[in-house]
């Protein structure tokens, strides 16, 4: 088996020990450093969250190239068009190597009072035709179970991302993406715990928002077999 290990960082990551917990990060073979696109603390909302774009590019100078970042999934329609394009994804892809997910949004792990109803599809467009994404080898997947989205996926050969779920989903889209020419993104998934199937993926491992000790134990026990 030959599956990339990536993190997906928690909300409050660099609200303590920042330095302390991305300094033990690099000693381990991690493919990708994943972001996620929240409004609001998921676990609880009267906590604090990363920013986006200024997290996303204060970790891309720390690591100095050592790990690629990565947004796992950007919510296209919790921003105004014109907002997602000039200030957020324009300054995304100018960095090099990042890998970039898109979801439509639901209230499944986060509730909005509002959505725009943005076009994915030019938005995909968009990202594959810029000279940066182009320039800078940069990745793009998309994260849901619809049709609509397994559809776009083999139309444009992107990366397919499933959060948890059932095995059964992943297989689906793991036959998806075994029929893709030349995919500009992995197939991934991410994960709470462990688990085991029979053909290689991004595992994204999800990382709670802890205390240095337990931060390390967690990293400790993603890696402990490989």
């Amino acid at each position: 088996m030959n599956n990339k290990n990536s993190l997906l960082l928690p909300p409050q990551f660099f609200e303590n020990d920042f330095h302390k917990k991305l300094n033990y990060i690099l000693q381990f073979k991690i493919d990708v450093l994943y972001l996620f696109d929240h409004l609001k603390n998921p676990i609880d909302a009267t906590k604090p969250t990363y920013k986006l774009t200024e997290e996303v590019f204060n970790l891309y100078e720390k690591v100095n190239n050592k790990i690629k970042i990565g947004v796992c999934v950007l919510n296209i329609n919790t921003r105004y068009l014109g907002k997602l394009l000039k200030d957020i994804l324009e300054p995304l892809l100018e960095l090099k190597s990042i890998s970039l997910g898109l979801g439509t949004g639901d209230n499944k792990y986060e509730n909005h009072n509002f959505l725009y109803e943005n076009n994915i599809e030019d938005i995909i467009c968009y990202i594959l035709e810029n000279k940066n994404f182009i320039h800078n080898e940069s990745q793009l997947f998309l994260g849901g179970n619809s049709k609509e989205k397994l559809d776009l996926v083999k139309k444009y050969n992107l990366g397919i991302n499933q959060w948890m779920g059932l095995d059964s989903n992943f297989i689906k889209k793991q036959n998806v993406y075994n029929h893709l020419l030349n995919p500009v993104g992995s197939l991934s998934r991410c994960i709470a715990h462990e688990n085991q199937l029979e053909f290689d993926y991004e595992k994204i491992h999800i990382l709670k928002d802890s205390n240095l000790k337990i931060f390390q134990e967690s990293i400790d026990n993603i890696f402990k077999n490989e």
